[in-house]
């Protein structure tokens, strides 16, 4: 990757910024990534757009346990934005293109182009958080400025990811309890997790409809809204129509999690 530098003057003194540039990793699909349709999961999917962030943040001292150990920050995701034309398969080889897509108010937003071939299969959208590690309250982008690091705004408008209205006349699905393997190295329910939660509960004409048929999900925005934890019985409630479901999972009457898809008819 070949770094691009700004000469920009403050004052009487002259210094470069390093724009941070798009990334590329690419990877085969394994089987054990798989679901039960041989297609990739949404948490497999979760998991790998995860890991190359940090391989993109890696190269700018920005990953977690650099920021963290330098800085006493972490970035938390906050919404994802999903739009499948189809999943992978067994054994495809895929390229994840990524990037920083600007800022809005406090929230980072970076966008990912997964391929197989000249094929295109996923766009998502993601929108993060910086919190400080000791107070954990959320810090604005500001806090990053000493590092001289541009991150371009390419943002548009529309394609910001906003709060999902709930239906107010939702079911209950299901009742999940957080356990032991669902955590990550903070002790909290792993962001990629909620990819099976989701899929778990959706409805069962999404795992097998009528004459053999079933409904294709090629929509879908997650909300993180509250950090579940070990033992914590998470309340699933949801709602169906022709077209789309709605899907919140609760902790102690708070939502740790909205959710909205959209189905191919």
């Amino acid at each position: 990757m070949v770094s691009l530098f700004f000469i920009l003057f403050k004052k009487d003194r002259c210094f470069t910024m390093e724009v941070m540039r798009e990334y590329t990793a690419v990877r085969k699909i394994a089987s054990y990534e798989l679901n039960v349709f041989g297609k990739l999961r949404l948490s497999a999917m979760l998991r790998i757009c995860q890991e190359t962030a940090e391989e993109h943040l890696s190269m700018y001292q920005l990953d977690h346990k650099t920021l963290m150990r330098q800085q006493h920050l972490a970035f938390l995701i906050l919404r994802v934005g999903i739009q499948i034309h189809r999943m992978p398969r067994d054994g495809e080889t895929i390229s994840v293109l990524t990037r920083p897509e600007g800022n809005s108010g406090a929230q980072f937003y970076r966008s990912y182009h997964i391929c197989c071939g000249g094929e295109a299969c996923i766009d998502m959208i993601y929108s993060n958080i910086l919190v400080d590690g000791n107070t954990h309250k959320i810090v604005l982008p500001h806090r990053l400025d000493h590092m001289e690091i541009d991150i371009k705004q390419t943002l548009s408008p529309k394609e910001k990811l906003q709060k999902i209205k709930m239906p107010e006349d939702m079911e209950l699905w299901g009742v999940r309890q957080i356990r032991f393997s669902d955590l990550d190295f903070n002790g909290h329910l792993s962001n990629s997790i909620y990819g099976d939660i989701i899929e778990d509960y959706l409805p069962g004409n999404y795992r097998c409809g009528q004459n053999g048929s079933r409904k294709q999900l090629y929509k879908l925005q997650i909300n993180y809204i509250k950090e579940s934890k070990l033992k914590e019985d998470m309340l699933i409630l949801g709602k169906e129509t022709q077209r789309e479901f709605y899907m919140t999972g609760s902790v102690k009457d708070t939502p740790a999690f909205t959710c909205k898809g959209q189905f191919r008819v």
